[in-house]
């Protein structure tokens, strides 16, 4: 067992990925919080190779330096949309870790109410062309890796109520040193 663990929160568009990231650090002591929305912005959008390992690469750095500096609970979210691009990220942050992907899941309406209440731009437009080439992944589930695995599906759970199903499947996070 690591002293550095990762909690890596995936999840369709509107599942939930940025407002549990927030609220886990807050819950979580020794912690620090990524949102790869918040360093991997760039405009014009784009989703390309290079994009993606130059945003990998970002993660794994952020990541290393908050363990450097003593925060051994990293929590990252919105960068790792399969097992494949997590295997990828993976070998970027080359270093021992405990890792815990937690997947949110949400139905398209319940996800359509979330992304057209917050701040972002939206359009039915895009949230539908944003499901049709990110849909739900299955492929943490059904593979073995390094790490552990939790599906929620959140539709009827507040954050709050996430947080807690996070916090009773992962108590170590929560151990005292």
């Amino acid at each position: 067992m690591s002293d550095a663990k990762l909690v890596i929160i995936v999840g369709q568009e509107g599942a939930g990925k940025s407002t549990t990231v927030q609220a886990l650090v807050e819950a979580t002591p020794g912690s620090a919080q990524i949102d790869a929305e918040d360093v991997g912005t760039v405009n014009p959008w784009q989703m390309d190779d290079a994009f993606l390992r130059m945003l990998w690469k970002n993660v794994a750095d952020l990541t290393r330096n908050f363990w450097d500096a003593g925060y051994r609970n990293v929590i990252a979210g919105s960068f790792a949309s399969s097992v494949d691009h997590y295997r990828t990220f993976r070998d970027v942050l080359n270093r021992d870790a405990d890792v815990y992907i937690v997947q949110l899941c949400a139905i398209k309406a319940t996800r359509d109410v979330r992304r057209i209440a917050r701040e972002k731009t939206t359009s039915e437009e895009w949230r539908d062309m944003v499901d049709r080439v990110d849909p739900e992944d299955s492929s943490f589930a059904s593979a073995m890796g390094d790490y552990r695995f939790l599906r929620i599906d959140n539709d009827d759970l507040n954050v709050n109520e996430t947080v807690e199903r996070i916090r009773q499947w992962a108590p170590n996070l929560y151990a005292r040193d």
